[in-house]
């Protein structure tokens, strides 16, 4: 009896666009937010209520980013550059898994090296994006007061914490993905 292929690939693909579509609007909103910060946005849903929609980064508010000089701006956007490219990275490794889904093909050496790239991408991604405000605070700090007044702010909530978390179990299952294809890899050439 053969299965229904069509299930998993539907999903797979509807996956693989929600990623891609979320990384191509996260990479648009730390751009734009860096380069062409937007005041909040104040209004009201058919007499239900008010909304109020702000874009912040890393929370650094409209008003502090509108006063910042240009070159600040571009430093940080370039402080944050490498994250992005990190994830850009890791997102492409989870296409390439998924497009190997929708063709029916699961547990191959190929799929197993590309979901490891994609964790410790992930990982390395995510601990980057944590430390970027930090560092991007001290350069600030250096480049507006001196050294002498050089402060280390590290800001890591309970979401980052299980962020982490989440992305370690990721990269813990890719290598025991690895393992076990390595080892029926090797068990094959015994029988």
């Amino acid at each position: 009896m053969k299965k229904n292929q069509s299930g998993p690939a539907v999903l797979s693909r509807r996956v693989r666009h929600g990623v891609t579509t979320f990384f191509v609007l996260y990479l648009l909103l730390t751009v734009l937010g860096w380069l062409a910060p937007a005041p909040a946005a104040h209004g009201t849903l058919g007499g239900a209520g008010m909304y109020e929609l702000m874009l912040q980064l890393q929370n650094q508010p409209f008003e502090h980013l509108a006063a910042m000089p240009w070159w600040q701006r571009v430093l940080g956007l370039a402080l944050a550059l490498p994250a992005l490219l990190v994830l850009g990275d890791a997102v492409r490794q989870l296409a390439r898994i998924l497009r190997q889904f929708e063709q029916g093909v699961y547990f191959t050496p190929q799929v197993a090296a590309h979901f490891r790239r994609f964790a410790g991408g992930l990982l390395l991604g995510t601990l980057l994006t944590l430390l970027e405000p930090t560092v991007r605070g001290m350069l600030f700090g250096l480049l507006e007061e001196g050294a002498g007044q050089l402060r280390l702010v590290v800001d890591v909530t309970g979401g980052d914490l299980w962020t982490l978390l989440l992305c370690s179990v990721f990269f813990a299952l890719a290598q025991i993905l690895h393992e076990g294809q390595r080892l029926a890899d090797e068990n094959s050439g015994f029988i």
